[in-house]
């Protein structure tokens, strides 16, 4: 080995070695982490997320439905508009319809989920967006 390291060939050829090991390391690494941020959430998605919590939260916020309102039900979707979600909440003895209109799917984006309406299970409207 020592003869090896003498020659300025073998210094060569051992520098060689070792820059394609690191080079290789590194890109190997840079490549994979490459890969796995791509598959990673880049933001918060409503639909991961659950739009109608969204949609129930969004409406505690505003102050139209009482602090222990929670999502009940499944959403349904317009026919006429894919972004139209209807929404049910509950809270204590009262029952509530939401509608909003989730134009996109990110929920950090507060663009993304707007409000229209709230009504009460007798239908006296709590909020509507039409009215304002």
């Amino acid at each position: 080995m020592s003869e090896f390291l003498s020659s300025s060939r073998g210094r060569a050829a051992l520098i060689v070695a070792a820059v394609v090991i690191v080079l290789g390391a590194g890109g190997g690494y840079y490549f994979w982490s490459k890969s796995s941020s791509a598959t990673a959430p880049q933001g918060v998605s409503l639909a991961e997320a659950g739009v109608c919590n969204a949609v129930v939260a969004r409406a505690r916020d505003y102050g139209v439905l009482p602090p222990d309102a929670q999502k009940s039900g499944r959403k349904s979707v317009s026919d006429s508009d894919p972004n139209r979600v209807t929404c049910n909440a509950q809270a204590d003895n009262a029952t509530f319809t939401l509608i909003a209109d989730v134009p996109c799917d990110n929920a950090k984006d507060d663009n993304c989920l707007l409000l229209q309406k709230v009504t009460k299970s007798d239908g006296v409207s709590l909020y509507d967006t039409h009215n304002i």
